[in-house]
């Protein structure tokens, strides 16, 4: 097919075209603009902060949810499209990712071996999957090996995939990590700690983390990629204490706690299905630094996260006007 340029103005390419061909180009535009992008876990916190921003690009959303959950609040967006499918179970997913450009799962790679067959079926050709940085792990577990499975899928299958590997996510009053340790020190001037808060950790800011999976689906160089996706420098738990406190305008001392007690009244509480702020398995992995290399992210996706101080600063003032 022979397409001639006949003008140039600044950004915009006039060509002279067959029929069918769009006859201007415009820099501008992403690769998202206009691309249906099936999305799981579309009721969970990170799709909150998903779905506006492909909204903005002209996407249109197929949100995958689970028969018989509610989806109401989607229909907030009008960009949004509900697909009813238990990734759990392939044989309700018949046409639950049909007409799809793009799949971004954000409902845990463990589940990737049970639905990638209806995936690829469907002709997906792109996708962005949310992995854990807790894959790395060295300790025995059960969670970490699944994700591991899901990610070897991955590998194994002719998807043009990106795993995304964040550390803690946090960024709004919908998140499980941070929220409980300001509600802590909101509370208490002592938090207690496993080897005193020395242990390094890498928070990563929900919008930094929408930012690299848009990302991930617009740049080519993403494909068949993998990333750690983290905050712009590793701190120690004290470090974090102390800034969601000064956040909070209070002070917290750390208390230096034995690892062998806590995780000893870890496992007690989850047997006897006691209350308990952590698992047994996060207060052995308080044990292991959660430092990542987003370097790579920085390169190939133009990552650019915000410091932990203005995102903690900025959820810390949502929980106060959220109690208000």
């Amino acid at each position: 097919m022979k397409i001639d340029i006949i003008s140039i103005d600044e950004d915009i390419v006039v060509v002279n075209k067959p029929a069918g061909v769009s006859a201007v180009h415009d820099p501008n535009r992403s690769e998202t603009d206009d691309m249906h992008t099936a999305v799981t876990g579309a009721l969970g916190f990170v799709a909150s902060r998903l779905l506006p921003v492909l909204g903005q690009r002209n996407a249109r959303v197929l949100a995958v949810v689970r028969p018989g959950r509610d989806a109401s609040a989607l229909a907030v967006h009008p960009h949004v499209e509900v697909r009813r499918g238990d990734l759990e179970s392939p044989g309700t997913l018949a046409g639950a990712f049909d007409g799809a450009d793009a799949v971004v799962h954000l409902a845990g790679l463990a589940l990737v071996p049970t639905f990638l067959p209806a995936v690829l079926a469907a002709g997906v050709k792109r996708g962005a999957f949310v992995s854990s940085a807790g894959v790395n792990t060295k300790l025995v577990s059960r969670s970490a090996d699944k994700k591991r499975a899901g990610e070897t899928a991955l590998r194994e299958s002719p998807l043009a995939y990106t795993i995304l590997r964040p550390s803690m996510i946090y960024g709004t009053p919908r998140d499980r990590n941070m929220v409980r340790l300001l509600e802590w020190v909101g509370r208490f001037p002592l938090m207690p700690s496993p080897l005193g808060g020395r242990t390094l950790q890498q928070p990563v800011h929900v919008d930094d983390l929408v930012s690299a999976i848009v990302a991930s689906l617009e740049r080519p160089v993403a494909a068949r990629r993998e990333y750690e996706v983290g905050g712009p420098e590793a701190l120690p738990l004290s470090d974090v204490i102390h800034e969601c406190a000064r956040a909070l305008g209070r002070t917290c001392a750390v208390l230096y706690v034995p690892l062998g007690p806590a995780h000893a009244v870890a496992v007690l509480a989850q047997r006897w299905r006691l209350p308990f702020p952590v698992r047994p398995e996060q207060v052995l992995r308080l044990t292991e630094s959660k430092a990542v290399d987003i370097s790579p992210a920085r390169r190939d996706l133009g990552f650019d996260p915000r410091s932990f101080r203005d995102g903690i600063t900025a959820e810390a003032a949502m929980l106060r006007s959220a109690r208000k």
